[in-house]
């Protein structure tokens, strides 16, 4: 690529004024909050996914993976890989013929949030109509950056569930708290409407392995066939709801060779092959039913219940149906609240065998959300479920080691996924917690197919033995249980978390915002 559009880092965020007092804030919200549309006012016109494309590259690729399964079947590749994850965006951006439509709920400014921002330029250049759909406090760009993007004429950005105040998200929450505290969680990349990347993975470099100092470990799914149409009607729900706004377009951004970082990065896709292996029909796809399920964007209108809209927890559980012999929970954040627990626990007294993983306190990136689940441990425990904890301290094997950076110093379990009497999987941007379940929407695919179901879950026992804690009780106590290269160890406190983690812990457990988690 010989060109990059410069500064076309959408995702800037700005901060409030360190000095800004109590009744200055209160002003400037009064003030600002009338004013706060400015780079929100060109007119929105509906718009639907592409549907001939069947004679696209990507049509092909899907028709030759497909070729022999029954008509109602899709394909499914995982990628669990962080580079691999980044290289199979790229590859479906630069594969587009027709159409690339994105929905996500943050996209950083940095090397991989700019190359993939350049990549959709390009596509826009060569005549791709390119739909882009943010979340408005998740990626919080800035109005120069948002209009840069939408000045092709073949781009349209569009904010979901935009903040009354957009130069500080803290006080646009403040303005709206009921509204602004629901956001788009959603995750999803469709090309031609033939191919899509669904999973857990927002738009950053700690989600591609590509950040010097830390790395969210996750799984994504590209997927071909009828499930694809599935979840561009999907996005076609949110892109023309009320609740999105388009932006403004505003100015063509410079081109220029573009940064270091960017490019090493690029390289570093190119050397990992991913498109030709998908243009030569090598990556390995499980084939079999799929559905697309996603929550209505008008949740961000419904009451603190949840407005008695079908949530996708309970959507998932229509398609899935109740456990028969195994439940395996991989949720990033996890808070089951008492209801939960109880369910979990009448699954045990079914015979079910219910494993949960998440991370450990020294792990998260939201200790708030570890102090809400830390209470539940003891009763799961004490119902027999399986309790594990990812480590934080990473192994070195990142993408970031292979292009000469030091490997990420700390981890953290970003996957969220159901596998259920491994037969059946979902995997999407749902986490089990109060919050996915009642205050953002989400997205996502349940999967029948055996084979990768017992893929995923062989896989995922294998790797909580050396890199997760599996927590008993003794006497009462929690104890965590540690296996590795010099035997066992055993952990009376958090493992790995130091003091000031331990208090942050502690304070916020003192409060009753487990609805907010």
């Amino acid at each position: 690529m010989s060109t990059i559009p410069r500064q076309i880092q959408v995702f800037a965020g700005f901060g409030l004024p360190a000095r800004l007092g109590a009744l200055t804030l209160i002003l400037a919200l009064i003030l600002l909050t009338g004013c706060a549309h400015g780079l929100i006012g060109a007119q929105k016109e509906p718009s639907l996914a592409i549907q001939a494309t069947d004679a696209t590259a990507l049509g092909a690729v899907a028709m030759r993976t497909l070729q022999g399964s029954a008509g109602d079947d899709s394909a499914l590749h995982l990628i669990p890989g962080g580079l691999e994850a980044l290289a199979a965006r790229l590859a479906l951006i630069e594969r587009a013929e027709s159409s690339v439509d994105t929905q996500y709920y943050i996209w950083r400014g940095d090397a991989s949030g700019e190359l993939l921002a350049t990549a959709l330029w390009h596509a826009a250049e060569r005549g791709v109509r390119v739909r882009i759909l943010l979340d408005d406090w998740g990626t919080r760009p800035t109005e120069r950056e948002l209009g840069m993007l939408a000045a092709h004429p073949n781009v349209e950005v569009r904010l979901f569930n935009p903040l009354p105040v957009r130069w500080s998200p803290v006080l646009g929450i403040l303005a709206d708290f009921e509204r602004g505290n629901r956001r788009m969680h959603n995750k999803a990349l469709i090309a031609d409407n033939q191919a899509a990347i669904v999973g857990g993975r927002n738009v950053g470099d700690e989600y591609f392995e590509s950040h010097r100092d830390f790395a969210f470990g996750d799984l994504d799914a590209l997927v071909l066939g009828p499930v694809v149409r599935q979840l561009s009607a999907g996005f076609d729900e949110y892109w023309n709801s009320a609740a999105t706004a388009r932006v403004v377009p505003g100015e063509a951004p410079e081109t220029g060779a573009g940064n270091p970082g960017v490019i090493e990065l690029q390289q570093a896709v190119r050397n990992s092959g991913f498109g030709p292996r998908l243009d030569r029909g090598e990556l390995r796809f499980f084939r079999g039913r799929a559905v697309a399920l996603h929550d209505s964007p008008d949740k961000v209108d419904s009451d603190a219940e949840g407005g008695g809209l079908p949530h996708l927890g309970r959507q998932i559980a229509d398609v899935i149906g109740a456990p028969a012999s195994e439940l395996l929970l991989v949720s990033a954040y996890f808070v089951p609240g008492a209801g939960g627990v109880e369910q979990l626990a009448a699954f045990r007294n079914k015979g079910i065998r219910v494993v949960v993983v998440t991370n450990s306190l020294a792990a998260t990136d939201v200790p708030a959300v570890h102090a809400g689940y830390a209470r539940y441990r003891q009763p799961l425990l004490e119902s027999g479920i399986e309790l594990f904890e990812i480590r934080a301290k990473g192994e070195g094997k990142h993408a970031s080691h292979a292009r000469g950076l030091p490997g990420s110093s700390r981890v953290s379990l970003h996957a969220k996924l159901m596998v259920v009497d491994r037969q059946t999987t979902f995997i999407g941007s749902m986490n089990i917690d109060p919050r996915s379940i009642v205050l953002n929407t989400e997205n996502g695919i349940v999967f029948s197919n055996a084979a990768m179901a017992e893929s995923i879950a062989a896989g995922t026992e294998q790797a909580i033995k050396t890199s997760a804690y599996r927590l008993e009780l003794v006497d009462g106590e929690l104890r965590w249980r540690a296996s590795g290269a010099d035997g066992e160890e055993i952990f009376v406190t958090e493992p790995d978390a130091d003091f000031w983690q331990r208090m942050w812990m502690r304070v916020m457990s003192w409060f009753d915002i487990e609805a907010l988690l």
